[in-house]
């Protein structure tokens, strides 16, 4: 919780601190809005599914905002388009750790224990989305003809709205590019000095010298939730 809140203050210093100084005004705006309305989303989507307030996914799920607005953060001129693209991050993302990480454990054994997929990678892509087409539209949207000339450079010497939306989906598949093929080499490397462990995130698979009093085993996932709802109870 207390590093949630940290990275919710921080977030739009993140995303202005590359931006020219007539943008960054805008963008902690953007941001800010953005990441506030993430954690409504991700507030409501746990109240539907669940009825009640779901820590992980409130505590992952609200950065959402600042992630999808990041790309278009110094061209949305509209306080509601920021308001509804970190709204539309945040239940999103809140589906994500709700159900779609369950769903890749069990039917390809990914085990994304920090949440990277739902917070980063999903947002992520939908904001450089959201980049591209903000940027095509940036001609009619901007009222001062000296920020776009400043936001966009290649614009002053020329280059069309359109291209330079173009130029941000190129830049959006380059990205994507070099994180596939950057995770698959890595994973390949590791497989190949290391071993799949028997049991995962035990101590006793990594570390020598690791013994336990009793004999040690590992409970199935529902039986684990059944002990923890009955203790609870008796509590």
């Amino acid at each position: 919780m207390l590093g949630t809140v940290f990275l919710y203050c921080y977030w739009p210093s993140f995303n202005a601190a590359l931006a020219p100084s007539i943008s960054q005004m805008r963008v902690v705006v953007n941001t800010a809005l953005s990441i506030s309305a993430s954690c409504l989303g991700a507030c409501g989507i746990a109240r539907i599914f669940t009825m009640k307030l779901d820590m992980e996914i409130v505590l992952n799920a609200t950065l959402a905002g600042g992630v999808i607005i990041g790309a278009a953060s110094d061209i949305v001129v509209s306080p509601g388009i920021a308001i509804i693209l970190g709204l539309g991050g945040g239940a999103i993302s809140a589906v994500g750790f709700a159900y779609l990480s369950n769903s890749l454990r069990n039917r390809i054994g990914l085990h994304d224990t920090c949440g990277v997929h739902n917070l980063h990678a999903i947002p992520g892509v939908l904001g450089g989305l959201c980049g591209a087409v903000t940027s095509s539209l940036a001609g009619s949207t901007f009222a001062n003809a000296a920020a776009v000339d400043v936001v966009f450079a290649e614009v002053r010497e020329g280059r069309t709205f359109a291209k330079q939306g173009a130029m941000q989906l190129a830049a959006l598949g380059t990205s994507l590019g070099i994180a596939l093929l950057s995770g698959a080499f890595a994973g390949w490397f590791a497989s190949c000095i290391g071993r799949t462990p028997r049991l995962l995130f035990e101590d006793k698979e990594h570390w020598v010298h690791v013994d336990y009093d009793f004999e040690h085993e590992v409970e199935p996932e529902e039986k684990q939730h059944d002990n923890v709802h009955i203790e609870t109870e008796t509590i």
